[in-house]
């Protein structure tokens, strides 16, 4: 079970503020989950796009829930909570605003809202652990057993895409060529310092990159995963796909010479995804 990175820091003592710390919670993972949707949307990722709409609608299904609750109990509407009031380490959409549209997919996606979900369901336990009264408590103990409902039904939808993405794996694709991978990195690279000679550091990463080509090819890496999808093909998208397939395989690969060399070439894919980004923004 995914564990909070911090403690509530304040007792929840009424009700009211118990309502509106849910409420807030639920908007916050909903207004999360939309922008998440509508980035992989304008990216022409609409399966995924598909994939936040669903969570958006979980979410958008538990502040009905709570907004009843709230009616039945209290005869009004939750209480607005102020930002400072947040829960703070609940929700965690692990950077993936930060990742390339073209390097997400299904499991992932869920796979971070199944952690989500603990995490409430781990700040709920506590909250009733800690409750000022039988009633904070008994609330925060119905909240927590929802919200690990929620977790085992992400959970199931998870098995399935993990269950849909081993089969697309299994069907007919081709070993992955590292040497040509970092070739056609260094081939972009190059146009882009064509482009603009200023940036000189395109060029720097070109060669560095197409060193790494001939290495890969004289050499080859073990390969941890020898077919997979296809990676993609835009410039930052592909760099970190290589960082995070280096990265993978220093942790996998069978020697520990394998896996240090893996190591070094995740230290120069990361540093030069930093780069490529920092001019790509200038």
């Amino acid at each position: 079970m995914i564990r909070l990175t911090s403690e509530p820091s304040t007792p929840i003592r009424s009700m009211d503020e118990l309502l509106a710390v849910a409420m807030a919670m639920e908007k916050e993972s909903a207004d999360r989950y939309a922008d998440l949707a509508a980035r992989m949307r304008a990216a022409g990722r609409q399966e995924l796009a598909e994939v936040f709409d669903r969570l958006v609608r979980e979410e958008s299904g538990h502040i009905d829930m709570i907004a009843g609750w709230s009616q039945q109990l209290r005869h009004h509407e939750p209480d607005t909570l102020t930002a400072e009031a947040m829960p703070h380490g609940v929700f965690d959409d692990e950077n993936m605003a930060l990742v390339s549209p073209e390097l997400l997919d299904a499991y992932r996606s869920l796979a971070i809202a199944v952690r989500n979900e603990e995490r409430a369901f781990a700040f709920w336990s506590y909250v009733a652990a800690q409750g000022a009264s039988p009633e904070i408590r008994d609330a925060a103990e119905r909240m927590a057993r929802e919200e690990l409902e929620h977790a085992k039904t992400l959970r199931r939808e998870r098995r399935k895409a993990f269950v849909r993405h081993r089969h697309e794996m299994a069907t007919g694709q081709e070993p992955y060529d590292l040497p040509l991978l970092e070739l056609e990195v260094s081939k972009a690279l190059e146009e882009r310092y064509r482009m603009n000679e200023k940036q000189g550091e395109y060029r720097g990463l070109a060669e560095e990159a197409r060193m790494l080509s001939s290495d890969l090819a004289a050499d080859p890496l073990q390969d941890p995963a020898p077919a997979g999808p296809p990676p993609p093909r835009t410039l930052d998208a592909l760099c970190e796909w290589l960082a995070d397939y280096y990265i993978e395989a220093g942790e996998h690969l069978l020697s520990q010479a394998a896996r240090d060399r893996a190591q070094k070439l995740a230290t120069a894919a990361v540093r030069r995804l930093a780069l490529v980004r920092h001019l790509e923004a200038a």
